[in-house]
């Protein structure tokens, strides 16, 4: 592989438990009592589908509005995720990874903070062409926003991964018609459309994409 797609959330940043955190604040504001609040089955939502799914889940056993639920979320979700560090060993991964001459992208859902937290670690150069949230492609699993970077950046599609930590990273990737590797480090993801790839650790990934 010479060209790496990286999602952002749950695969260069650990950014879930701030996540959660941020779900776990909004349920209290709602008036949830904290004995109440599952914070390891709404981790385990957001990682299997996704923040919107468990705002659907757990409004509904709640019985609390969506829109109010979603609204109370965001309030302190991006000021939380602002203090989220990369996965142990992803520097290195991409020092090493570049040395050998691959190339980096990102395509996130999130917005600009995921530019601003890879340039706090001083990680923003390794990447040459970034798609986040305020692009307006279409969501992952469509391959929109994987097609304008293979086709800004003249990238080989026998040549390019996409990495994320979701099914829909797999889907999308594979939507694309470019191969696709699985970060699950906590072996989470019940998968329908076998990733190329499944790793648990940066290590793992970095010894599998430097074995050629």
């Amino acid at each position: 592989m010479k060209n790496l797609i990286w999602d952002f959330d749950g695969t260069l940043f650990d950014t879930y438990p701030k996540m959660v955190s941020a779900f776990v604040q909004a349920l209290e504001a709602a008036g949830i009592a904290e004995f109440e609040i599952d914070e390891v089955a709404i981790y385990t939502t957001m990682r299997r589908e996704s923040v919107g799914t468990a705002i659907k889940k757990f409004a509904a056993i709640y019985g609390l509005s969506e829109s109010r639920l979603d609204q109370l979320y965001h309030i302190n979700e991006a000021e939380l995720v602002k203090s989220a560090k990369p996965f142990t060993g992803l520097a290195d991964l991409l020092a090493a990874t570049a040395a050998a001459g691959m190339h980096h992208y990102v395509e996130t859902h999130r917005d600009h903070l995921a530019l601003d937290l890879l340039s706090q670690f001083e990680l923003r150069d390794y990447f040459e062409g970034v798609v986040t949230k305020d692009q307006a492609f279409k969501r992952k699993p469509n391959p929109e926003g994987i097609e304008w970077l293979r086709l800004t950046y003249q990238l080989d599609q026998n040549q390019t991964v996409m990495i994320g930590d979701r099914q829909l990273d797999v889907d999308a990737g594979k939507n694309a018609g470019i191969q696709t590797i699985l970060f699950d480090p906590d072996h989470l993801i019940k998968v329908y459309r076998q990733p190329d790839l499944r790793v648990s650790q940066m290590a793992e990934l970095k010894k599998a994409l430097l074995a050629n």
